[in-house]
């Protein structure tokens, strides 16, 4: 963090809540952005949004600067918790296809695609896996984040996410890592 960003938290935290909104200004891009990217509604995202940042200006004198922690894993960690418990309200079981909003069938650029049945290998083997599993490797693949950000996220080591996207991946074969290095680049 920027002696800035610490400075504007400090003065958060003693009450001062208009020094929020230069925090809000800092981040809203980039949370409602991982928010969509989960939902793919540009409404749901914006109120998610919102809920994350009263969440964070609500709970700001609990968050602890370290060295370990950034400010930015912090709110991307509350917009996390607040797409899990949208989801979780919804009550429905997304499939791959659902959360990156695509229908193999609609997809023109894949006609020159010799194969469409790599794609349906792919969704089919990410609705196998647990949700932490797809979790981690969406955001390590589709979200360009670090292993340090998505351990900040996760509340799991760097170890043990470079882990869970090793071994998930190990159990595919390379064609299908191919096809999702692709749909990464694509979308």
């Amino acid at each position: 963090m920027d002696s800035r960003e610490i400075n504007l938290i400090e003065d958060c935290q003693k009450g001062n809540k208009d020094s929020f909104a230069y925090l809000y200004d800092m981040y809203a891009g980039k949370i409602y952005n991982y928010i969509f990217s989960k939902t793919f509604n540009r409404e749901q995202a914006e109120d998610l949004t919102s809920e994350t940042f009263f969440k964070a200006l609500d709970k700001i004198k609990s968050f602890k600067m370290s060295e370990k922690a950034s400010f930015q894993a912090w709110l991307f960690r509350i917009a996390h918790n607040k797409i899990v418990d949208f989801y979780r309200k919804k009550k429905e079981n997304v499939t791959l296809e659902d959360y990156l909003d695509i229908k193999v069938e609609n997809l023109d650029f894949w006609e020159n695609f010799d194969n469409k049945q790599k794609l349906k290998e792919v969704f089919e083997y990410f609705n196998t896996l647990k949700t932490e599993q797809r979790d981690i490797l969406i955001m390590r693949i589709w979200d360009w984040l670090s292993y340090k950000e998505i351990s900040e996220i996760s509340w799991k080591s760097v170890s043990n996410c470079k882990k869970i996207v090793s071994r998930t991946l190990s159990k595919v074969n390379w064609d299908i890592v191919l096809v999702l290095l692709l749909l990464a680049k694509f979308f």
